[in-house]
């Protein structure tokens, strides 16, 4: 039912009102039109609008502009994915699902500090690539403090503690480090608006300050507070 009803989307946003001949069916076809499935449809204008939302600021993308960019109908978009709001969250979690899923499994070979220094790195790679979807997301810009996006935000900070302790191959953590680590996420995004945003430091410093500043926090900080 939702495969037929998506295709007479598409369908019905290209028809014209008389038949065309076959010189006006030619001025027609769009150059690399695709004739894809649903979910390759939605696929595709996902993939777009990440790229929008991450090269402009939320308020400067439209719909109607991700639709131009896919080379559908703007109904379409709305037919998929709702309103703005609507696609911006789905953008915001697949960009959280993909910080995740690129987290590096334990390696026993690799000492601590060298841990600390692949998380950071890996960090610092995902926000530089995707810096202005990110702030917006923390930020909520342009649409107020919206609950679902907080819950997506405080999911993934959640999420990033989590891979932190299986990268660092910490066997039992505590809630006391797990609030540490916690801490050090608010920690990390704010050096990182520093180096994006507000650039004054460099990569090379933020890298420092948070390698730094994790390998105090798990080695030192967080076993004082235990014996507090």
């Amino acid at each position: 039912m939702a495969s037929s009803r998506s295709e007479q989307s598409e369908q019905s946003g290209r028809s014209e009102s008389a038949r065309p001949g076959p010189a006006r069916r030619a001025s027609r076809a769009k150059p690399g039109y695709q004739r894809l499935s649903p979910d390759e449809r939605r696929g595709q204008i996902l993939k777009v609008a990440r790229r929008m939302f991450t090269e402009l600021p939320y308020a400067e993308v439209s719909t109607a502009a991700i639709a131009r960019e896919t080379g559908v109908q703007r109904g379409l978009i709305h037919y998929y994915f709702g309103t703005k709001r609507e696609l911006f969250l789905k953008v915001v979690q697949h960009l959280t699902a993909t910080a995740a899923v690129q987290a590096p499994p334990p390696d026993e070979h690799l000492t601590l500090p060298e841990t600390v220094e692949l998380c950071v790195d890996l960090f610092l790679d995902t926000a530089e690539a995707n810096a202005v979807t990110w702030f917006a997301a923390l930020d909520a810009e342009g649409f107020g403090r919206d609950p679902e996006l907080l819950r997506i935000v405080h999911r993934f900070r959640d999420q990033t503690v989590e891979h932190m302790l299986a990268v660092m191959r910490v066997p039992e953590p505590t809630e006391t480090l797990r609030a540490v680590l916690r801490v050090y996420s608010g920690l990390a995004e704010a050096a990182t608006r520093q180096w994006l945003q507000d650039k004054s430091l460099d990569r090379d410093q933020v890298r420092t300050l948070l390698t730094r500043s994790l390998l105090s926090m798990v080695t030192d900080i967080a076993p004082a507070l235990e014996r507090d």
